[in-house]
């Protein structure tokens, strides 16, 4: 078992924090304080290093990456500015989804605007009534001569406002329950939709948004795949998305560790550095210690991921702990900082914002526990 980077990861990864600490950290604190997104111009700086597309072949675009090149550009990203990291997940999602089940046509159509970044995407399953109840989708589309009205209501979407396209899954057939489920590419441009933002606690550079479908005609030819095939394709993305996850929340921990070891060698109490109090480094300790078990247990999942090899344990096992630890990494960073940590002089409590969240993505933490229970005993805690 080789628990090395490639020659090549390690340069990849040095290429990467060079170009985020001169080009993407500066610009941190002025757009998270106006809850702003990212200038486009940054964001297609991003193109080249693979973050759009990275992991499809290179016949399509990509530039065929395996997972563990993959995730080391996520955990890069994230160290440096978790809002803008959430633009590749989202983006990627959809880019996978068209590459994987769209036509000839869709893919011309589509593909080459997503991978460079001149339209971005969002991923529309999440409802009012719907969120780790994936089957239960309430928003309907029905045929109408050439075009599908799609009427429903979708919420806490990423960057549902400000995407060109969006991938929404409607039921075309509610009796068949979660195989009348199908998918639908939605443009902004020619299908009408009005969307609010949605206020929330971390990732503020990053929009969240409500969108609500009254009679939004969609081309008969935007279907991705065929009717019924939706959920599948939403469930088929989700190792992957605990992935990305977990690896998210790894690089914001990180961020912490790295934060929390620069104050505790600088900041003097009782005329020495706190970082000699033993409580200090106890605390610094447990934070590198779960931060590295979290990476490897990531990478284990890449692993199996790129053998395409079954890794619903293994990727549940990754998100749930690469989350919760780093929700104590936070707040040990936080600690570490003492009263400072807790105003925004310092960037600790918006790590800890933005690790919140995470806790929730690609399946709550109580939900990561009954998909590992469900491996593990073989018998569903599900209805």
């Amino acid at each position: 078992m080789d628990f090395d980077l490639t020659e090549e990861q390690i340069a990849l990864q040095k290429t990467i924090r060079k170009f985020m600490e001169a080009e993407v950290i500066p610009l941190v604190d002025e757009y998270e304080e106006k809850e702003q997104f990212p200038p486009r111009e940054l964001v297609k700086k991003l193109v080249p290093f693979g973050y759009f597309g990275g992991l499809l072949p290179e016949e399509l675009g990509g530039l065929g990456l395996d997972y563990a090149s993959y995730f080391i550009l996520i955990e890069e990203l994230a160290r440096a500015w978790s809002s803008l990291r959430t633009v590749l997940t989202t983006n990627n999602m959809v880019l996978t989804n068209i590459a994987r089940n769209g036509t000839e046509e869709q893919k011309k159509r589509f593909l080459e605007p997503m991978l460079s970044a001149d339209k971005i995407a969002f991923f529309g399953l999440t409802e009012p009534n719907v969120g780790s109840d994936a089957a239960a989708v309430e928003t309907r589309a029905v045929l109408e001569g050439d075009d599908y009205l799609l009427n429903g209501t979708k919420t806490l979407i990423t960057h549902g406002s400000l995407a060109e396209v969006g991938l929404v899954f409607a039921t075309t057939d509610r009796s068949l329950g979660a195989k009348g489920i199908s998918a639908f590419l939605v443009e902004k441009d020619t299908c009408q939709y009005t969307a609010r933002n949605i206020k929330k606690m971390g990732m503020r550079a990053s929009v969240l948004s409500e969108l609500t479908f009254e009679d939004c005609r969609v081309p008969r030819e935007n279907l991705l795949g065929r009717t019924g095939e939706g959920l599948k394709m939403a469930l088929s993305m989700l190792n992957v998305g605990r992935c990305n996850v977990a690896f998210a929340v790894i690089g914001v921990a990180q961020a912490c560790i790295e934060a929390s070891i620069r104050y505790a060698q600088e900041r003097k109490q009782f005329s020495r550095p706190i970082g000699g109090f033993q409580l200090i480094q106890g605390m610094i300790a447990e934070m590198v210690m779960e931060t590295d078990a979290a990476r490897l247990l990531g990478y284990r999942a890449a692993h199996l991921l790129q053998k395409g090899a079954s890794c619903v344990k293994e990727a549940s096992m990754a998100k749930l702990f690469a989350t919760e630890s780093a929700l104590r990494t936070a707040s040990n960073a936080i600690q570490i900082h003492g009263g400072y940590g807790y105003t925004r002089e310092f960037p600790v409590e918006r790590y800890y914002r933005d690790i919140r969240h995470l806790t929730m993505a690609e399946g709550t933490s109580q939900i990561q526990k009954l998909m590992i229970g469900r491996e593990v005993l073989g018998i569903s805690a599900f209805t």
